[in-house]
């Protein structure tokens, strides 16, 4: 059977409505078939302009041709595939799914994590992104990579040892006209975070929340990181010839941390605590509404509860931070806290209940 343009136009009116999918294959073989009676013959270079312009590749082209021309319409329809039919998600599963997305904006490859490990469900990570996508959940589009001159990737394997703390602005948050910054304090090995909000950021508040770090911290803190704003540093901003001593550095020299500044304008280099900041705007900022502060503490507190005990994180090989650190604290790696407060934070009983009266809220 040879491929004449008179013949392949009667099939596709014959197949118009019973099988598209045959009709598109028709369509791309009498544009094959033009081309062939145009040029007397066909080049590789017409055969691969033909399957541009049919938006297939060569090799389907060259597939496509080889089916007609064996056995016509018959070898040419579309099979069905062999195999088993995809089993639909339903009931609990498909309600979980969705509350995953819609919750926490997780795409496939952690909400399959989270429910083979967490409920005993084998879900491929293709039937998921199926789902979602039937149902309307997909659609946001991955941030293009900025170019860096940071590459590097560091790997730090004990808890403590690099931590990294910042603050996040949320003007929005609370109702108008009150202020609120987040404190956000992570660890590089394990994940483990703590947060608090502040109605304003500073010396003030740096120094009650490194105190509460230093208290909620499951482990020893060696280094610390931080940008150049002035809730961190004063370099900026004091003398060269008197140098004022910032309660960021106060603290940590009495706690034995090791304080280091990023160079300025190279927020990269903060990106565990960034990745943080935006993980927080994905999985809890966009759907809750606090009235006051204490509300949104009281909120940041399970919030941080849930994301150190139950978030499994794929760095960590699936589980949750509080599993990292009890894994290193069996095998005897984990850093212990300090056993008695320090000094610093003994002296901050008076700084509390300062906070206490302009947040109006219970410690």
């Amino acid at each position: 059977m040879d491929l004449k343009v008179a013949v392949l136009r009667r099939e596709v009116k014959l197949f118009w409505k019973e099988s598209p999918r045959l009709v598109r294959r028709l369509l791309a073989l009498i544009d094959l078939a033009k081309a062939i009676e145009r040029h007397k013959g066909v080049t590789e270079l017409d055969r691969e302009q033909v399957a541009v312009r049919n938006e297939i590749s060569l090799r389907t082209l060259y597939r496509w041709e080889s089916a007609y021309l064996k056995g016509g319409c018959e070898a040419l329809a579309p099979r069905s595939s062999s195999g088993r039919p995809p089993k639909p998600i339903r009931g609990w599963t498909a309600k979980r799914i969705r509350e995953y997305r819609k919750l926490y904006g997780w795409g496939p490859e952690v909400i399959q994590a989270h429910l083979k490990l967490d409920h005993k469900i084998s879900v491929t990570e293709h039937a998921i992104y199926t789902f979602l996508k039937a149902k309307g959940l997909t659609g946001r589009k991955k941030a293009s990579p900025k170019k860096s001159k940071h590459t590097k990737t560091v790997r730090v394997e004990t808890p403590g040892q690099h931590t990294q703390i910042d603050v996040k602005h949320l003007p929005r948050l609370l109702p108008n006209p009150k202020k609120c910054y987040v404190y956000n304090f992570v660890d590089h090995a394990s994940k483990w975070a703590y947060k608090r909000a502040y109605d304003s950021y500073g010396p003030f508040e740096t120094r009650d929340f490194m105190r509460r770090v230093l208290a909620a911290a499951p482990f020893s803190i060696a280094r610390s990181q931080s940008d150049n704003g002035i809730e961190f540093t004063y370099k900026f901003v004091t003398n060269a010839d008197q140098p004022r001593k910032h309660a960021m550095d106060e603290i940590c020299e009495a706690n034995g941390i090791r304080h280091v500044l990023i160079p300025p304008g190279e927020k990269e280099l903060q990106g565990l605590v960034e990745r943080s900041h935006r993980q927080d705007d994905e999985e809890l900022y966009h759907r809750i509404k606090p009235k006051t502060l204490a509300d949104f503490n009281q909120v940041l507190e399970a919030h941080c509860r849930w994301r150190n005990e139950s978030r499994r994180r794929k760095s960590l090989g699936w589980i949750s931070s509080n599993q990292f650190l009890a894994e290193h604290q069996k095998r005897g790696q984990l850093p212990s806290p300090p056993s008695q407060p320090t000094a610093e934070i003994q002296a901050s009983d008076s700084d509390t209940e300062k906070l206490e009266v302009n947040f109006g809220r219970a410690a």
